[in-house]
């Protein structure tokens, strides 16, 4: 008796696990349902895209940078695309309503004709930068002349995108025709606001100019990353120089004092 009441109560501690494991595995797959379906329904407040031919370098630096709508739901897992042949970029970063950038990893995928990175925001604000090579440079004289296409997954309220001129560059030509044109530090940039861009649509712009030179438009040693290393070592010499004159007058005081 006491044999078949064993067996039966090890037989429903068995059944119970066996529910439970069921149960766990249901809310499981329900959460990652509700995440993926989440993630689907973001939508972009603002997002501004920079486009600067042979900025610091021969090839084209591309700037994304915006904030989703809903920053309760960040943390979360959000994907942008990227133009055929990017197979790493420079910064991925979100940033915390503080201002302080987070990097974060990054995986990119080959989709054919285009590829996406995806990517784990902890904050709604982000910045992806990189660069690619549109054209082959094989000398000085040579006209570029190529199409970027920003492919959007989530739908934008606002869009703007700027497009910077390259210096000693003649015939610059773009397609559609800017709405706006400023001046920064001999530079060229035209800009595009967009509105109520769709999930899925593609804003396509043409570029084309001619270049006798293969040379950079700004010097990469005095770019904004290299103006600010430069600051801080400055800071750190004011710093020095700082410390050795406390410390000089703090012998000059104490040899007073004795004497």
């Amino acid at each position: 008796m006491n044999t078949k009441y064993g067996r039966q109560k090890t037989e429903d501690r068995r059944q119970k696990i066996v529910v439970s494991i069921f149960l766990l595995l249901i809310a499981h797959c329900s959460l990652l349902i509700a995440s993926y379906s989440y993630a689907d329904d973001l939508k972009i407040g603002r997002m501004k895209v920079s486009i600067m031919p042979e900025y610091e370098s021969p090839d084209v630096l591309v700037v994304y940078e915006g904030k989703f709508a809903d920053k309760d739901a960040f943390p979360n897992q959000v994907t942008f695309t990227l133009p055929k042949g990017v197979t790493k970029l420079t910064d991925v970063c979100s940033l915390s309503p503080g201002g302080q950038h987070f990097c974060q990893l990054y995986n990119i995928i080959d989709k054919g004709g285009y590829n996406e990175t995806s990517v784990k925001l902890p904050y709604a604000d982000f910045f992806i930068d990189f660069k690619y090579s549109p054209f082959n440079i094989k000398s000085g004289r040579f006209i570029r002349d190529f199409e970027y296409n920003i492919k959007m997954i989530y739908p934008i309220d606002t869009l703007e995108v700027s497009i910077q001129e390259p210096l000693r560059s003649r015939d610059f030509g773009l397609s559609p025709e800017p709405m706006s044109k400023v001046n920064k530090k001999d530079l060229n940039y035209y800009n595009y606001t967009f509105k109520d861009i769709k999930g899925g649509q593609d804003v396509k712009f043409k570029i084309k100019y001619a270049k006798d030179d293969t040379m950079p438009s700004v010097d990469i040693k005095f770019s904004a990353m290299s103006k600010q290393d430069l600051i801080e070592k400055r800071k750190g010499i004011w710093l020095l120089v700082i410390g050795i004159v406390i410390l000089i007058a703090f012998v000059v005081i104490r040899r007073f004092k004795k004497g």
